[in-house]
């Protein structure tokens, strides 16, 4: 039995120390590229303020007839915002709503980012509805909790 530390284990350990040192040194730069790529690739999104991720009511609202380029994980499809609806019950009327699009008969379920000149970008789950020409609806129902 030998006491000590052995060849072995001082070269992997080194190695650990490296790669942690190396990780750590480079994750901020990472990170700090990924923020600046990520605020240039949407200026409407950065100038407004405003989230993609948690739209609100005034986005869309006076926008009826607005051609949005929606792109979800599958494709891509131009949807006409159609109507800004009310949902049941109280709360805050900016945090609850409902949207509709009109769309081609290929637009499906799913995440679409809503992108459209002038206007800050949106991402919503829509979901087709009604039997007649082809609509996606949206909700959003953030209640205060």
């Amino acid at each position: 039995m030998t006491s000590g530390l052995s060849r072995r284990t001082a070269l992997g350990a080194g190695a650990a120390a490296l790669g942690a040192a190396a990780v750590g040194t480079a994750a901020p730069a990472q990170a700090q590229q990924a923020t600046r790529t990520a605020a240039a690739s949407t200026p409407s999104a950065a100038d407004s303020g405003l989230d993609p991720a948690t739209p609100v009511r005034s986005q869309f609202l006076g926008r009826e007839g607005t051609a949005y380029d929606g792109a979800s994980q599958w494709s891509a499809h131009r949807l006409e915002l159609a109507v800004v609806g009310d949902l049941p019950g109280d709360g805050d009327a900016e945090h609850r709503f409902a949207v509709r699009f009109t769309t081609d008969d290929a637009a499906r379920d799913g995440i679409y980012r809503l992108t459209a000149p002038g206007e800050p970008d949106a991402i919503l789950y829509l979901t087709r509805v009604g039997g007649g020409a082809p609509t996606l609806e949206g909700v959003v129902d953030r209640r205060a909790v």
